[in-house]
């Protein structure tokens, strides 16, 4: 994520820009879980597809379902997390940052309750106790 040097919000601000592709240590990861794929259907007995997954760029189009995650990931800790279980903010209290970015990874398809029960909790914790007393929320 970084600041798009072209498009600007109506007060003139950049606009925060995300670009998503996928680097060597991805594409190293990918083909060692194929290879242990492969192995354990050898196992199992299974006939296995030969064909690896393709290579390039990150495309959209052919990721429709991915679930893009992580860049603000919650944490028991300000010095390995940037928000806590409540998804506030460690150094900034009355920032929330609500959604699937408190995510350090996709454990698995469709975290949509996830995310629901994570935003219900951040609403309770901000109704409930931020606004009675504005500080951190342990």
């Amino acid at each position: 994520m970084d600041l798009d040097p072209n498009y600007k919000d109506k007060f003139g601000d950049p606009v925060i820009r995300f670009t998503l592709d996928w680097t060597p240590h991805e594409f190293r990861v990918r083909d060692y879980f194929a290879q242990l794929a492969l192995k354990i259907a050898k196992e199992m007995g299974a006939r296995a597809d030969p064909v690896g997954p393709a290579g390039g760029r990150y495309n959209t189009i052919s990721y429709q379902s991915t679930h893009i995650q992580g860049g603000a990931i919650m944490g028991a800790a300000p010095e390995k997390s940037v928000v806590n279980s409540y998804l506030q903010h460690w150094d900034v209290p009355n920032l929330f940052v609500i959604g699937a970015s408190a995510f350090p990874q996709n454990a698995s398809m469709n975290p949509t309750l996830t995310v629901l029960a994570l935003t219900y909790r951040a609403a309770d914790g901000l109704i409930d106790r931020y606004t009675k007393n504005s500080e951190k929320l342990l």
